[in-house]
């Protein structure tokens, strides 16, 4: 957001603020009888602290605000497993018939006489690919390995739901175990998390132009192994897996003025919010915006002794992401 444009969205929300305290909604549980007062002549000042309104403790919040950050914690662990590691872990958990389905659709999706559409809701339904490997299964597993029809359908349903199976691809999820390229841009996504198809990195690690990624990338995307987000005006990929929040974090993070007030509060938790305005030489509400926006994402935590960052969550992001290296101020 361009500076005017944020110091106009900070007056806005002042403004707002101001008219909220103009027609307070004060909670049933806060109410003081205002009557009391004026048969008293009291002023609200005059109340017995234990009568007087009080803020809604904050104890829940911070527990709430805890679990998310640990679950933001634990989804980034999650998401640091190898990608082909973790498809050949989901392969193993396949049932035997739905492996022996699989063998046979190889060969079966590469028939282009067939059109390459799914649909496997119920037997009479089948598209005429599906009926081909239906009846392909049933030939050769019905008598061989004792399975039903009903079972083997099943197994082509669950197949298709879980993306081992994508006719569109003419291929099947276990055939990019054996693809040497979709494996390379797999694991460079699982590196370098929120890439690009610019990126100069890409030629220098995998060896191939933009174009050839792009199609590699929108194979991996068919098999839901794959994610892609539009950040500004660049399309960025990120592994299925990884969970959402992490892409605010990146956009969050390619913001400098955002990493410099990360380092100034890592080093020193009882500094104002006008000093880190008067020392990076911005708004004092911009540096209120972004402080904000920190204490939403749970990077922040404020309480009585100060404003104090989430140092787990950031080694967590850094497990994932490289950039920017909290690591290097973190411990110092």
């Amino acid at each position: 957001m361009a500076e005017k444009e944020l110091i106009k969205h900070i007056e806005k929300e002042e403004i707002n603020k101001e008219k909220k305290e103009e027609n307070p909604k004060t909670p049933l549980n806060n109410t003081v009888d205002t009557s009391i007062l004026r048969k008293n002549n009291a002023s609200l000042s005059s109340i017995p602290l234990n009568l007087a309104p009080f803020p809604q403790s904050t104890k829940s919040n911070k527990s709430s605000k805890s679990i998310s950050s640990e679950r933001t914690i634990q989804a980034f662990k999650a998401a640091k497993i190898d990608p082909l590691e973790k498809i050949h872990k989901e392969f193993e958990d396949l049932s035997d018939l739905e492996k022996n389905v699989l063998r046979i659709a190889e060969d079966i999706l590469k028939q282009k006489r067939y059109k390459a559409d799914i649909q496997v809701e119920r037997v009479e339904m089948l598209s005429p690919l599906m009926e081909k490997l239906y009846s392909k299964c049933i030939a050769k597993l019905t008598h061989s390995k004792g399975y039903s029809k009903e079972q083997i359908f099943q197994a082509i349903k669950s197949l298709s739901e879980k993306r081992w199976i994508v006719s569109d691809q003419r291929r099947t999820r276990r055939e990019i175990l054996g693809t040497k390229t979709l494996q390379q841009v797999l694991s460079f996504i699982h590196d370098y998390p929120g890439t690009h198809a610019r990126d100069t990195r890409i030629e220098e690690v995998i060896g191939i132009t933009r174009n050839p990624f792009i199609k590699h990338v929108m194979v991996l995307e068919a098999f839901g192994l794959v994610r892609s987000k539009k950040i500004g005006r660049t399309l960025n990929y990120f592994l299925a897996n990884l969970p959402e929040i992490f892409d605010e974090f990146v956009v969050l993070f390619s913001n400098p003025l955002v990493v410099d007030i990360i380092k100034i509060l890592l080093k020193e938790e009882n500094i104002g919010l006008s000093e880190i305005a008067r020392r990076l030489g911005v708004y004092h509400g911009a540096i209120q915006y972004h402080v904000k926006t920190l204490e939403n994402k749970d990077i922040l935590i404020k309480d009585e002794k100060g404003m104090h960052i989430n140092r787990s969550l950031l080694k967590s992001y850094n497990d994932l992401y490289k950039v920017p290296p909290f690591g290097d101020f973190i411990d110092k």
